[in-house]
């Protein structure tokens, strides 16, 4: 790690940008699929608004007007998201009409966004319990935020 890098950049404000992404299109996908009790043509998947490129730059704009260490951390934590994203896709793969890069070059790929390859959000959570990659990344984030906690708990006075 770069020494220093640790009190620079605000661990909170890095974990909310890792979230952002899926805190801002989960709830918008699966909102519109409960309202409407089917897809949306434009938001037909949990890859939309905050998972594009187009996003991450109005934030990275707004951080470096601001200026402010908590406004590029969370900038830092989106673009570790989509990163992840890209790569968990390589691995597991995906259609055309699915991919991770509709949503990251919206809207120069076109006026969509990725769609679904699931219907509901247990269908989702089954197809995520299923992807090893997936699994693999869950128990080395889980692994992180204990060490993490085991650490800040050992660094505090009794």
């Amino acid at each position: 790690m770069i020494p220093g890098l640790r009190h620079r950049v605000p661990a909170r404000w890095l974990i909310a940008g890792c979230l952002l992404p899926d805190l801002i299109d989960k709830p918008l996908f699966y909102g519109l699929l409960w309202a409407r009790g089917h897809a949306d043509p434009l938001i037909a998947g949990s890859r939309s608004i905050g998972h594009s490129g187009l996003f991450l730059v109005a934030l990275l704009a707004l951080a470096l007007l601001s200026r402010r260490p908590a406004a590029k951390a969370l900038c830092a934590g989106m673009a570790t998201h989509l990163f992840l994203d890209i790569g968990g896709e390589l691995v597991t793969g995906a259609s055309a009409d699915s991919s991770i890069w509709l949503a990251i070059f919206f809207p120069l790929l076109g006026w969509r966004f990725p769609k679904a390859r699931f219907g509901s959000l247990l269908e989702h959570l089954r197809l995520s319990a299923e992807s090893v990659y997936v699994i693999l990344g869950e128990i080395a984030g889980g692994a992180i935020l204990l060490t993490a906690w085991w650490k800040r708990r050992k660094a505090q006075p009794s």
